[in-house]
Formats: C-alpha cells, sequence, structure tokens
C-alpha cells in the first residue's frame, strides 16, 4: 500500500471497532438466549403473587402461598406443577470436619422433572426413597466426585449450619446437566413429595416459589382470568391477590421484581447493549470513510487519467469497493483474534459463562463473516461514489475543493460531531456514574459497618449463649448479638403496613427486626430517649423464638418491649414511651436514631427491634476494636470448632458485604469508563482524518502563510479554531442527552447525587484537550514543512 501510515491507523481503528461490537454483540445474543431450549418452554410458567389495595397495584413477587400447588392441581388446564427453591450446601468428600465442597441445589417435587424435561441418564428419582433426602446428581458432578465409581445408591454427607449433625442424602440418579443459559443452576436436584397443604383461606402461611406447565392448546390469559376469579371467591379477605403466569422465556430479562430469584438479566441493559453495538459499528465506519476521503487527494490524478484512458465509473467504484473490503477483511481477522482473547474477561465481567460465541459456533462466525463483508460494501460505497465520480480534467489539476468531493467536507465534520457528542455522553455518564457510586459506599447509613464480623444464619443447638460469652471475653471484641436480620440481607424479618394516623387512606411500611437485646448497641445505634432493651427485663426479652413472633395474637405481644426509630416514632405520632401502641403491636420503650436497613436504592423507612431472650437461630454479629479482624476470626473458628465440629462457619465483613450490594453500580462504572476510552480513541482517529483532509486541501495556503512571516503557532491556531468550533457544537448537543438520561437513571435512587455543572465542564475539558492535541499535532507538522516543496506546482 502506498501509504502505510494511514493503511495501519484504518485497520486500527476498524479492528478495534469491530471487536468490540463482536464482544458486546456476544453478550447480547447470551442474554438473549436465557430458558429457550427447554423442550417445553412455550408451556411452562412461573407463578406471581400481585399485591392490590382498593384496585391499586402494590407490589409484585415470585412467589405465592404453599397451598397453591394444591389448587392448582384441582385444575384441568395445569399438566404439572413443583414448586422451586434454589440453595446452596456444602458436601463432604475430604473428610474434613466443618469444610466441604459449596453446590448450589434445587429443591422441588419429582414432577420438576416432567415440567423440565430433565433428561435421567441413570437411575429411576421418581420413585422416591422415604426416610432419607433424596437427591438427584449432574453428569458433572458425577465425573467429578464419583470417577471410579456409579454413585447411584450411595450415601453423602453435608455440612450444614443447621442441626448438630451431618445430614445425609441419598444419590437417586444421575441426570443430563441444566442448560448453562438458564435462570436455573444447580448441580443437584433435590426431590420430595408433593405437598398436600390447603391453600388458606385468609392470605397467610409460607411463601414459596411455583412453575407449572399448561396443557397443550391452553390459553395463557384465559387461564389467568379463569384463575383470578376462581381465587377471589375461595378467599375470605377485602383485597384479594392476583396472579400471573410469567412465561420461562421471558423470566431472565423480566425479573427486577423477582426477590426469589439470585440469578436474572435485565432488558433495558440489554437495549442500552444493542444501542452501544450499533454506535460502535458506526462510529468505526466513520472513522474508515473520513480517513478514506482524507487521502482521496492522493488518488485524484490517477482517478483522473484512468478516466482519460477509457476506464468506466463502475470499474473505479468497483475497484475502491475491492479495495474497502481488503481493508475490513485485514480488521476482520484482527477483531477475531482480540475477541477470541477477550472472551476471558467478559466471562469473568457478566459472572457466568458463555455459551454461544462467534468462535464457537459455526453459524454465528459465518453470520459475523458475512456482516463484515456487507458492512465494508456499504461503509466503502460512498468513498468509491465520491472519488470516483470527479471529473478528469478536475482530477489531473488536483481541484478537490472546486468538485464533488468538497460536498463531503461538510458532511465528514458532521460525521466528526457525531463521534464527540456520543463521547461526550459517555464521559458524562462515567463521571455521574462515579460519583453515585461513591455515594453509596460512603454515606452515613446510622450505623458504623466498620470492625463488624457477622456468622452465617445458624442453629445455636442451646449452646449459642456460651458461645457469646466466650466470645466477649476476647479482649479484641466489644460487642457481640444473635440476629435474625445481617445488615446487605435484606431490609429485616418482616414488614407491616400501618395506617398513617395523619391520612386514614395512606399506609406506612414498617420494617421490623428480631434480635437479642444487644442488637441495638453491637450495630452502634445511638438512643435519642428512653433506654436501651435488656434482657432481665421480662418484656423486653420473650422466650419465644423469631419465627414464633409473628404470628401470636394476645395482648403478651403488645406488652412486649421494643426499640422504635425516630422515624417511626415521627410517622406513627408516638410520643409517649413504655405505653402500648396497637398499631405496631408492642410497646417502645427507647427511641434511637435512623438507620438504612435496605439497600440505597430506597428510602429509610420505620423500624421497630424486638428481642428475644435466648435466641436459637440466627446470624452472630460481632463487634470487634479496630486491626484486629484476623485475630478475632482465629479465635472465633477456633471455638467454632469446638462447639459446632459438624457445622458450617461462613464469616464476613459487614462493610465488605454492604459494598457487595451496589456491585451493579461499580460494573456498570467500569463499563463507561472502558466504552469512553474507546469512543475518544476513536473520536481522535476520527479528528485525525479530517484534519488529514483539511490540511492536504490547504497546504498551498499553509506555505504563502509562512512566506509572508507567519509562525508555527499561529498556523496551529487557525486549525484548531476551526475544530474548536465542532467540539463546542458536539458539547452543545451532548449536554442535554446526557442531563436528560442520567436524570432518568438517577430517579432509580432515593439517594442520589445532585447533577454538578463540573460533571459536564470535565468532560468538555477532556473531549476538548483531545481534538486540540490531534488537530495540532497534525497541523504542527505541515506547518514545519518547507514552503517552496508546499508552494510547487506539478
Amino acid at each position: 500500500m502506498k501509504n502505510r501510515t494511514y493503511s495501519l491507523i484504518n485497520i486500527i481503528g476498524l479492528s478495534i471497532g469491530l471487536a468490540a461490537s463482536l464482544c458486546v454483540i456476544t453478550v447480547l445474543i447470551d442474554e438473549s438466549s436465557f430458558d429457550k431450549d427447554w423442550t417445553k418452554a412455550d408451556q411452562i410458567f412461573r407463578l406471581n403473587t400481585i399485591t392490590t389495595r382498593d384496585g391499586e397495584f402494590v407490589e409484585k413477587g415470585d412467589y405465592a402461598l404453599s397451598g397453591m400447588q394444591t389448587a392448582l392441581a384441582g385444575f384441568p388446564e395445569v399438566d404439572a406443577v413443583s414448586p422451586v427453591n434454589l440453595y446452596e450446601t456444602n458436601f463432604n468428600f475430604e473428610g474434613v470436619q466443618g469444610s466441604g465442597i459449596n453446590t448450589q441445589v434445587l429443591s422441588a417435587n419429582p414432577d420438576f422433572l416432567d415440567i423440565f424435561n430433565i433428561q435421567i441418564t441413570s437411575g429411576n428419582p421418581a420413585n422416591l426413597t422415604s426416610g432419607m433426602t433424596n437427591i438427584v446428581i449432574s453428569e458433572s458432578f458425577s465425573k467429578k466426585f464419583f470417577t471410579e465409581m456409579d454413585p447411584v445408591g450411595k450415601i453423602i454427607e453435608d455440612f450444614s449450619a443447621y442441626g448438630e449433625k451431618p445430614g445425609e442424602y441419598l444419590i437417586t440418579g444421575i441426570f443430563k446437566d441444566l442448560p448453562a443459559n438458564s435462570h436455573l443452576k444447580a448441580n443437584i436436584l433435590s426431590l420430595r413429595e408433593a405437598s398436600a397443604t390447603p391453600l388458606n383461606k385468609n392470605q397467610f402461611g409460607m411463601f414459596q416459589t411455583f412453575y407449572l406447565t399448561l396443557k397443550k392448546g391452553t390459553n395463557k390469559a384465559s387461564f389467568e382470568s379463569k384463575f383470578n376469579k376462581w381465587y377471589a371467591n375461595y378467599v375470605e379477605v377485602d383485597h384479594p391477590d392476583k396472579f400471573e403466569l410469567q412465561g420461562i422465556k421471558d423470566i431472565y430479562l423480566h425479573s427486577e421484581f423477582a426477590t426469589n430469584q439470585t440469578f436474572k438479566g435485565s432488558a433495558e441493559k440489554l437495549y442500552i447493549l444493542g444501542g452501544i453495538a450499533i454506535l460502535l459499528l458506526v462510529i468505526a465506519c466513520i472513522n474508515y470513510i473520513n480517513l478514506t476521503t482524507a487521502r482521496a487527494a492522493h488518488k485524484l490524478q490517477e482517478n483522473g487519467i484512468r478516466k482519460i484512458l477509457g476506464a468506466k465509473r463502475f470499474q473505479l467504484v468497483s475497484q475502491y469497493l475491492a479495495e474497502s473490503t481488503l481493508f475490513f477483511f485485514i480488521s476482520g481477522v484482527l477483531a477475531f483474534i482480540i475477541y477470541a482473547l477477550s472472551l476471558a474477561g467478559i466471562e469473568s465481567y457478566i459472572g457466568h459463562s458463555l455459551v454461544l460465541t462467534f468462535t464457537a459456533n459455526p453459524l454465528l462466525f459465518l453470520s459475523a463473516l458475512l456482516g463484515i463483508i456487507a458492512l465494508s460494501i456499504v461503509t466503502g460505497l460512498y468513498p468509491a461514489m465520491l472519488i470516483s465520480g470527479i471529473k478528469p480534467t478536475a482530477s489531473l489539476h488536483k481541484k478537490f475543493l472546486n468538485n464533488a468531493a468538497s460536498n463531503g467536507h461538510p458532511i465528514r465534520k458532521v460525521l466528526v460531531i457525531f463521534q464527540f457528542s456520543i463521547s461526550l455522553i459517555v464521559l458524562i455518564a462515567m463521571i455521574i456514574v462515579n460519583q453515585q457510586v461513591e455515594l453509596l459506599k460512603t454515606k452515613d447509613i446510622g450505623f458504623n459497618p466498620q470492625d463488624l464480623i457477622s456468622t452465617n444464619y445458624a442453629t445455636w443447638d442451646g449452646k449459642g449463649e456460651t458461645f457469646k460469652n466466650e466470645l466477649l471475653s476476647n479482649p479484641y471484641v466489644e460487642n457481640v448479638s444473635i440476629s435474625s436480620w445481617v445488615p446487605s440481607n435484606g431490609g429485616g424479618n418482616m414488614h407491616r403496613k400501618i395506617e398513617d394516623p395523619l391520612n386514614p387512606n395512606k399506609e406506612i411500611q414498617v420494617w421490623y427486626l428480631f434480635g437479642d437485646s444487644d442488637l441495638a448497641r453491637t450495630l452502634g445505634l445511638e438512643l435519642h430517649k428512653g433506654r436501651f432493651l435488656n434482657k432481665n427485663f421480662s418484656y423486653d426479652a420473650a422466650d419465644s423464638s423469631f419465627s414464633n413472633i409473628s404470628d401470636s395474637t394476645g395482648t403478651s405481644k403488645s406488652m412486649r418491649s421494643a426499640l422504635i426509630t425516630a422515624q417511626t416514632s415521627e410517622l406513627l405520632q408516638i410520643k409517649q414511651l413504655d405505653k402500648i401502641n396497637k398499631s405496631l403491636e408492642t410497646t417502645p420503650v427507647g427511641i434511637i436514631n435512623n438507620f438504612n436497613n435496605e439497600d440505597l436504592r430506597t428510602e429509610a423507612k420505620p423500624v421497630v427491634i424486638q428481642a428475644d431472650k435466648n435466641p436459637d437461630r440466627g446470624a452472630m454479629l460481632i463487634k470487634i476494636k479496630p486491626s484486629s479482624e484476623p485475630k478475632v476470626i482465629a479465635e472465633i473458628n477456633k471455638l467454632w470448632q469446638k462447639f459446632y465440629p459438624y457445622k458450617l462457619l461462613e464469616l464476613n465483613n459487614v462493610s465488605e458485604q454492604l459494598q457487595k450490594q451496589y456491585l451493579a453500580e461499580t460494573k456498570l462504572l467500569q463499563f463507561f469508563s472502558f466504552f469512553g476510552a474507546l469512543t475518544l480513541f476513536l473520536a481522535a482517529l476520527g479528528v485525525f482524518g479530517l484534519i488529514v483532509q483539511i490540511t492536504e486541501q490547504r497546504v498551498k495556503e499553509i506555505g504563502i502563510r509562512k512566506v509572508l512571516g507567519a509562525s508555527v503557532n499561529s498556523i496551529i491556531i487557525l486549525f484548531s479554531t476551526d475544530f474548536l468550533k465542532i467540539v463546542i457544537i458536539a458539547i452543545l448537543i451532548a449536554s442535554p442527552i446526557a442531563w436528560y438520561a442520567m436524570s432518568l437513571w438517577l430517579q432509580n435512587y432515593a439517594y442520589r447525587v445532585e447533577m454538578q455543572w463540573w460533571y459536564f465542564a470535565l468532560a468538555s475539558v477532556i473531549v476538548t484537550g483531545i481534538a486540540l492535541l490531534t488537530v495540532g499535532t497534525q497541523s504542527a507538522r505541515k506547518s514545519y514543512a518547507n514552503p517552496a516543496d508546499n508552494l510547487r506546482t506539478e
């Protein structure tokens, strides 16, 4: 090629743009493929509960009352139904006490096998063996841990946090691994008999997640209507819930409301990814067009001579399209290499393996190849038509400004403005996301999570208080509490809607937290009025367990003491302590400071804390002295082996767990940072192409100015001024778009940063600096050239 520098820049720009697009499109395809491969995918649904009040929507959940299985089974349209519960446990394959292999388990009844058409490769798991927990293991699990034996009929043990002894599991079969692109992920299926519990008519009871299949030919909407009418007549409540059937294909991408679903995507993010893929391709193609047309002057004489010798325009266009195809082919090969090397990083970023990739799927690879060829033709067509359309006489005299080529100049400016606008939008978004993440991670949440350790939820087998006292004897331990609520693990144990005393038509949601009497002190909550709970006071710490607190309705419950937050006191107009509050069904004895029991996406809500004298289940919160965590953890592990040798122990730093709540925002920041750098790089290439064209067209002007005494700096300023106008236009376009888009995004957070002028100013300075640096470098190169060379006429 005649000009290696420009060819190299073209190939680099295209390669990076195509590789980035392939990466984004891969994630797009993978996310869209979830739960599409089930044999009965069109018949499988999840039952969601919709709660309403006076016809107004309140909330939706991926759960229903446990008796729903019995109710659904009575409808002829329902083929099969099963509750599904996903959890983790640790199986012992190494013979080491208190440790094990962490494994994802899916608990269901045998109908699950039929609903999802699970392929059993060994055993007969549908025939349950009574007296033991029946499990079916995946083929990969079997190959990993039972390499030289048939596992069917074998008994394995786990290290659970519940019970004094390890749990035993009977392996009754082996199944073909569940699809990797499914929101249901498990290596073990735990099967149990279907429940015969009748549906409660008062909408009270335990909740479960249910999946069902409708018989072929059943209309989903008709069945929903039929079932909701039946349910409204069946229950004896003023506000009966409603139910919807969510198709299995929609669950992964449309489950923002699903609190029981841990593995899910987002349709909104998918649309964003699709837009980004298109933008990356457009920016890469814009760069190619700008760089190609910028170098058109070097082909004008060749173009004119060929036309004089009889070449047709079609022949010239074909030649330029062939060059375009060659550029895209070379760039495509490099893009695939970059893409293949990036797959591991993509999987790490999204948190799961990719099922469909361009390198592993021949059909996708062929589609990408054809797409690149089509893109090369479409992209190369504009420069080809532009250059081939110049008249021979104009071509021979390089009159680029006086013919069709000059019409491309404003178009290329528009393209560069578009590139810089995108770069600015991404940069502004990155700055705002960074500020929001900082706010989420540093805002005062009402209690101090630093130097606070939590254990996993466990049963204490009557030894919890002794274990707690042993820890308190450690000089590095300041306070300990057994609690059924742990910061970062939901809003509390239960919540209740209470009528607003100032507005009877409005309800206030109140969270209840249950722990021992030291919970508030361990969290470091401040007492504003009254006193803390004391286990020596009979009504401060009840003998009932956490699970029974919400079930009783007698007077003793209302007499039971509680701590309330200042917000609770204000909203419910509680002016006097040590007096029974009928709305809360408790007796407030102390008012503590407000604190965020949920993440900062939601506003702080009223909170009530009640205590149990000797809780026998829950997590343990341990407040330690600064810089003593390693020593305390060693002591906890030592005591655990002494008290609970067969139980699993997990220790977490509460501060780190709270930070993990905002992992999605952190990943979004990483994404915008990468995408911002990429768009800036590609935009700089676009500016480079445009300044090259302009300096080529005005090379004689530069020579004349230098002969007349113009300095290099004055020439650089001359060209920079024109590009400064382009950047200013991009700023004016991008700023309101970024402001609007990020304002919408910030609405997702109850606590959010305010839009500051410097967010936009900083992004503008960065983009302006890159543009001026690119323009200044190229214009300086031309300015330093010998004027005699610039003024020479061939």
